[in-house]
């Protein structure tokens, strides 16, 4: 494989970049088709603009008041705002989503009727009246849903009212106040004094207010002024800066006075939900002071705490007094030992405790005796009558005194018993004090707790009368509705440069759909995006009728072009070798023939021997371009035995440095000539006898016949044409490339109009010869005009 098919092979899997040469190339080439559509696009917004219907930007503010909850706490912190119960804290977010509902439009639409609009009609457009309207249009509905439903209305001169709707048929003259009737609705004109209109055009439309409400809440924005306020920006888009300020605010006074409904709402709620529980409170009071009462009565409570007091006391007092009595039962037991122990002459003590009267007065006369007998046995011995007498005494007094003690220890157990049983009803008493005092306190703070709620009651009620009729909405308006002083849309500045952007990229939309759709070569990046086969030349469109356009003294572009490619061949000629040059194409039609004559032609021009064969043998066309017969030519000499190939040679008129070898008759085995040695024979003789060899040859997209005669080539030309050779054909050259079957291939490219966008560059020409306008001129002049002229 040579370097120039690996280079091949490599290159076309890189991508190319974008060209802007060739877009700047499009542009100029095409600048006429800019231009008008920039004038046409600007021309078209200059008037949308002038006549669009405008749409104006109103705004306003409202200020949230920031209302604090109340406390959650249990008790006297939550009792201490009952209000709070029903007032929840107003918020920001939620006040936003209350303006946005479909409910506070749809009271808008039905307060200003804004389902029903009168136009007044233009030139160019309707005009939307408000506050100027010459009648007023009463609408009376049948039906809750309807459909749009558009009039059009004339006053006429009469003073009659010509009405129009076509949709339902109807086309009559009325006068005001009369009714028309339709399907959905009748309606009828009432005159507005203030303004005199005699005559006029104008359209009614009547829409559903389900639709009214969706196309003002789409035209309708809330938004927070910013996050740390509480301030609400509204705005409202609208075509009528007047009709729109009253909407916006029309939104905002129903919104106050929903908020200010819902607080009288919610005062009236809270009075009738405390005057049913001021009711069930009372029955409950009642109910608590009756049990209260009865309790006191059946316990005899007056005050606890007093009596309370008088118990304790009481139990402590018959505590003390038994104690006393059973101290005096110990004493008299101890003195029972003492008096019932007949061995004891002593005293009995009389002073310990209270004793009895006649317990005491026995013991004083007990002891009285026992103390005489003292005496007496000081004087008297045992026996003595006197003693004894004494002594039968106090044996008397104490047989008395022991029942004297017996009654009075008798006397003393009961009262100890008594004042036991007294002691003991008392503590039982006592200990049954905790628990009525307990039912007391019960039923103490039920009394204080229905009692403080009955009065509590009574106090929010009337707070909340006075608040109902002293309550504001929780909202202000701190900016009322005010339209901008001119319409935010259309946006002239914007739509003139969108015209003006879109004037630029019609064209070039134009082109770029143009050129993806074009399945042929129209541009040379179509060439280099489907092929990185050199391109050497780049020959122009012929306008003219004639084959040859390069002699002696021709100057027109293309003959200038023709020698220009005959400058790029001498960078690829060997010096002081012959040259062998083929040229092939994809199909037929190319070009092969016109650019091989004329190029055969330039390098005449520069004193070398050139030679044309025409090895095109299915369809020849280089004689017959020339005007000559084809019929003697290279298939007599292949034939033959001859060697005289001067004989199957002629010279061409045009220059004597020029001679053609036809293709001879059109043989059935084209392919078998070529492969034959007489070939290889004829090529080695003529490269001795000539500089160049120019062969015409048949297409390599459609036969084989250019790759047979390959091997004798020097160069091979393919030729493409603008407009007319498909783009996917250049894989054909592609193919034979890589696979090595063409050798030192480069491209040539015919027929392109200079004034072709992606072709720029060539008009070079016009500054060295005479132009495609003087060409005709040009050729008459040659003197071998007229001998070409014949021998065509």
């Amino acid at each position: 494989m040579s370097k120039q098919q690996r280079n091949i092979t490599l290159d076309t899997s890189e991508e190319k970049g974008f060209d802007y040469k060739e877009l700047l190339g499009k542009v100029i080439s095409y600048w006429f088709l800019y231009v008008i559509s920039i004038l046409v696009c600007v021309t078209a917004s200059v008037l949308y603009v002038r006549w669009a219907t405008p749409d104006y930007k109103i705004t306003s503010k409202i200020l949230v008041e920031d209302q604090k909850s109340s406390s959650s706490g249990m008790g006297t912190n939550m009792l201490s705002d009952f209000s709070s119960l029903f007032d929840l804290p107003s918020n920001a977010q939620n006040e936003i989503d209350i303006l946005k509902t479909r409910t506070l439009m749809a009271k808008v639409v039905d307060q200003m009727k804004l389902n029903v609009t009168l136009f007044k009609q233009g030139r160019f457009r309707a005009d939307e009246l408000f506050k100027n309207e010459p009648f007023d249009v009463e609408v009376n509905y049948k039906t809750d849903s309807i459909s749009s439903r558009i009039s059009k209305i004339q006053l006429l001169k009469s003073g009659k009212i010509h009405f129009v709707n076509k949709k339902e048929n109807i086309d009559v003259e009325v006068r005001y106040g009369d009714i028309i009737h339709l399907s959905q609705f009748d309606l009828f004109f009432v005159k507005n004094p203030a303004f005199k209109v005699e005559s006029g055009e104008f359209i009614l439309s009547i829409v559903s207010k389900d639709s009214k409400v969706e196309a003002l809440s789409k035209a309708f924005d809330a938004q927070l002024s910013d996050k740390q306020s509480t301030t609400i920006d509204l705005t409202l888009n609208y075509p009528v800066a007047a009709k729109g300020e009253v909407i916006l605010q029309s939104i905002m006074n129903n919104y106050l006075q929903g908020n200010h409904d819902n607080k009288v709402q919610t005062a009236d709620s809270t009075i009738a939900f405390i005057d049913k529980r001021l009711s069930i409170v009372q029955k409950e009071l009642t109910v608590v002071e009756n049990d209260f009462a009865g309790f006191k009565s059946s316990n005899n409570i007056a005050d606890v705490d007093e009596q309370s007091k008088a118990l304790v006391t009481s139990a402590s007092d018959y505590n003390n007094q038994l104690n006393t009595q059973e101290i005096q039962l110990a004493v008299i037991n101890d003195l029972e030992k003492v008096i019932k122990d007949p061995n004891n002459k002593t005293i009995i003590p009389s002073s310990l405790g209270d004793q009895d009267p006649v317990f005491a007065g026995a013991i004083g006369k007990y002891n009285d005796l026992l103390i005489e007998r003292d005496k007496l046995n000081m004087s008297y011995n045992s026996d003595n009558p006197v003693v004894k007498n004494l002594d039968e005494q106090i044996s008397n007094v104490k047989i008395n005194l022991v029942k004297s003690f017996e009654t009075y220890k008798k006397g003393l157990q009961v009262a100890k018993n008594e004042l036991a049983n007294r002691n003991g009803a008392i503590i039982n008493e006592i200990k049954s004090v905790p628990k009525k005092e307990q039912q007391f306190l019960d039923y103490s703070r039920q009394q204080n707790l229905k009692q403080e709620l009955y009065l509590y009651l009574l106090q929010k009620r009337e707070e909340t009368m006075i608040s109902k009729t002293s309550t504001i909405a929780s909202s202000r308006i701190i900016d009322s509705a005010k339209s901008d002083q001119e319409p935010y849309k259309p946006n002239g500045p914007l739509i003139y440069l969108a015209g003006f952007a879109l004037g630029l990229l019609l064209p070039f939309g134009f082109l770029y759909f143009k050129d993806s759709l074009n399945l042929k070569i129209v541009s040379r990046m179509d060439i280099e995006a489907n092929t990185v086969v050199p391109v050497l030349a780049e020959i122009g469109n012929n306008t003219d009728s004639v084959s040859l356009v390069v002699t002696d003294n021709s100057r027109s572009v293309i003959a200038e072009q023709f020698r220009s490619f005959r400058t790029n061949l001498q960078f690829l000629f060997r010096k002081d070798e012959p040259q062998v040059i083929m040229f092939t194409s994809s199909m037929s039609g190319e070009g092969k023939t016109f650019v091989s004559l004329n190029l055969g032609s330039t390098l005449a021009l520069t004193g070398k021997r050139v030679i044309f064969l025409e090895l095109d043998l299915r369809k020849p066309k280089l004689s017959t371009s020339l005007g000559l017969d084809y019929n003697h030519g290279f298939t007599n000499y292949i034939v033959s035995e001859r060697d005289d190939i001067d004989n199957f040679i002629q010279p061409l008129y045009f220059s004597e440095n020029c001679f053609l070898m036809s293709s001879g008759p059109i043989p059935p085995n084209p392919s078998e000539l070529l492969l034959s040695e007489r070939a290889a024979q004829l090529f080695a003789r003529l490269k001795k006898e000539y500089d160049f060899i120019v062969i015409d040859s048949s297409p390599v997209g459609l036969v084989s016949d250019a790759l047979i005669i390959e091997k004798f080539v020097d160069l091979t030309l393919y030729l493409v044409r603008q407009n007319y050779t498909f783009k996917s054909q250049l894989e054909i050259v592609n193919k034979l490339v890589n696979e090595g079957k063409l050798k030192r291939t480069y491209l040539a490219v015919n027929d392109i109009k200079t004034n072709k966008a992606g072709y720029y560059g060539y008009g070079y020409g016009y500054g060295y010869g005479y132009g495609y306008g003087n060409y005709n001129q040009e050729v008459k002049k040659n003197k071998l005009f007229d001998i070409f002229k014949k021998k065509s």
